[in-house]
């Protein structure tokens, strides 16, 4: 059974983006939960989910994004530890990641991953897990 983790911009495009993405992303998701394909995502892709909604306010944008992890995700959110930190600070030391995206990516491949799904281009270079960019689909 594989496992996909999903980043923070495929969600975002299902919640707030463009009709074209939003339509990619819902369509590979649906693939994914129809071939029973584990998704899972990190409590950092809470975070950064909910920074514009409180930012605005906007208690609607809010819960949509929680409807949407709780729909999506078969895993409960993954929380960080040390061994993801020492694991994203290689990469942000080897591949000169952004915190964020060494967290993201390293809690993927800590957990044993296949699939990282994001419309991130420069996370291609991280060759511990296959990338699968939306804009590529």
């Amino acid at each position: 059974m594989k496992h996909v983790f999903l980043d923070t911009a495929p969600l975002i495009y299902l919640a707030e983006g463009d009709p074209e993405r939003c339509e990619i992303v819902l369509q590979q998701l649906t693939r994914w939960i129809k071939s029973e394909t584990l998704l899972g995502t990190s409590t950092l892709t809470l975070l950064e989910l909910l920074v514009v909604p409180k930012r605005k306010k906007n208690l609607q944008l809010e819960r949509k994004y929680r409807t949407l992890l709780n729909t999506f995700l078969s895993t409960p959110l993954i929380e960080m530890d040390s061994e993801i930190a020492l694991l994203a600070s290689e990469y942000r030391a080897s591949l000169g990641l952004k915190t964020p995206d060494a967290i993201q990516v390293a809690t993927a491949v800590h957990h044993g991953y296949e699939l990282f799904y994001t419309n991130d281009h420069h996370l291609r270079c991280c060759k511990d897990i296959d990338i699968i960019l939306v804009d590529s689909q």
